[in-house]
């Protein structure tokens, strides 16, 4: 009796599914590795024996490490992008604070920060800072500033572009503090262990400030 075999459209489907896995797989992998090990930690043999794939199987993917990297940053900062655009639980309209922890989780304890300089500094050009690919979130900041001011009924409403200026400081701010914020600490004489934490928590009531203009 001969075996049914699937129509093509199915394993069409199947086999995307599989690539989309696999590239998933790879991307965990390789983020593992840079929050344990940092950006050195990030080597295409290691990543492919964690994931049990051929090195060749990731340049299928990525391309290169550079590749693989850029593929990382765009990852991190979309799914930054999509927490602010989904919204999360929080009393504060627009919630300043919340998107700076989680911006500053992504960008330094994912180690996104560290990669997004290096792929700079190379000059490479990649969809992770491609014109208006953050402007929904932006969008989503300004509206919710808009808000506040009609609920306050004492101020008028920020123009878009005040907005826009105003979440270029945060990144600017977070993305500064996670490359060279411990050493500029350090250097200027704040020497606490909690000097960093104490350090966002100020710099939070400074953009708060700014968004109630």
């Amino acid at each position: 009796m001969s075996q049914r075999l699937r129509p093509a459209s199915s394993r069409g489907q199947n086999h995307t599914r599989d690539l989309a896995k696999t590239r998933s797989a790879i991307l965990d992998a390789a983020e593992k590795r840079l929050i344990n090990g940092g950006p050195d930690a990030i080597r295409l043999e290691k990543i492919a024996a964690d994931v049990r794939v051929s090195h060749p199987a990731i340049l299928h993917h990525f391309g290169s490490r550079e590749g693989l990297v850029e593929a990382m940053v765009l990852n991190g900062l979309q799914r930054l992008q999509n927490q602010i655009l989904e919204g999360w639980a929080s009393a504060k309209e627009p919630d300043v604070e919340g998107t700076f922890e989680r911006f500053y989780e992504i960008a330094s304890r994912r180690g996104v920060a560290r990669m997004l300089a290096g792929l700079i500094l190379m000059g490479r050009d990649f969809g992770a800072m491609a014109p208006g690919v953050f402007r929904p979130a932006a969008e989503r900041l300004h509206a919710g500033r808009v808000r506040r001011a009609q609920q306050d009924g004492s101020r008028p409403a920020p123009q878009l572009e005040d907005s826009l200026f105003a979440a270029t400081f945060l990144v600017i701010l977070v993305l500064g503090d996670s490359l060279f914020g411990d050493s500029i600490r350090r250097a200027i004489g704040l020497r606490s262990k909690d000097s960093g934490e104490r350090f966002r928590g100020w710099l939070i009531k400074v953009v708060e400030r700014m968004s109630e203009r």
